[in-house]
């Protein structure tokens, strides 16, 4: 609740920066404008590149507008999914999610490292970007797979999403790391590297 109430008092104060800004732009535009003088001598081509710069800014201003008011509305839903049991309805964060599949990923053996991002661009659609890191001795392509179906897996065991809600799965490379170099077995009664040979033991089976 409270990191809700500081992101609607960010935007509202976003709001008011860009209320401000336009305020002061159109301000200085009144000013030149109304120099009849001025505006008369200009060549007709900075006129007409005035008016479409102008017009330009406006059509921008107006639909970051109504992008920031839909986005005031609808942030709070975007940030959790439903998930629907027969017990009930729960909402659960991205966030929540994204933590649960990252320590789901630190436990397999072929990841070294990994980052993951939970991102909902629409309503019925989640999209998780994975960047791991594995060792060279690897097969890329088979510990991909191996780590994406480890993550659907996880993700259908925390969430129960509706009907037609599509997770995506988008498994990149990072990098690779040097492999760890097999250790070479020694023959059962041959002296450790470095032991002086100090003849046969006894008894000697």
């Amino acid at each position: 609740m409270e990191q809700s109430r500081r992101r609607v008092v960010a935007r509202i104060l976003l709001l008011l920066v860009w209320a401000y800004g336009n305020a002061a732009a159109i301000y200085a535009l009144t000013i030149m404008v109304s120099d009849a003088a001025t505006w008369n001598e200009s060549p007709p081509g900075v006129k007409v590149l005035s008016i479409l710069f102008g017009v330009l800014i406006l059509a921008l201003e107006i639909l970051w507008l109504l992008l920031f008011v839909r986005d005031l509305f609808r942030g709070e839903g975007t940030q959790y999914l439903l998930s629907r049991t027969p017990q009930g309805t729960a909402r659960i964060s991205l966030r929540a999610i994204q933590a649960s599949l990252l320590r789901r990923v630190r436990d397999l053996d072929e990841v070294i490292g990994a980052r993951i991002t939970v991102r909902r661009p629409a309503d019925k659609r989640l999209k998780v970007d994975v960047a791991y890191t594995t060792t060279e001795d690897r097969n890329a392509i088979l510990v991909s797979e191996s780590l994406r179906r480890a993550l659907r897996e996880r993700f259908e065991e925390i969430v129960h999403p509706e009907e037609g809600f599509e997770v995506e799965f988008d498994v990149k490379i990072d990098g690779f790391v040097p492999g760890v170099p097999p250790v070479e077995e020694k023959p059962e009664g041959e002296p450790e590297e470095g032991e002086p040979f100090t003849g046969p033991r006894y008894p000697i089976d």
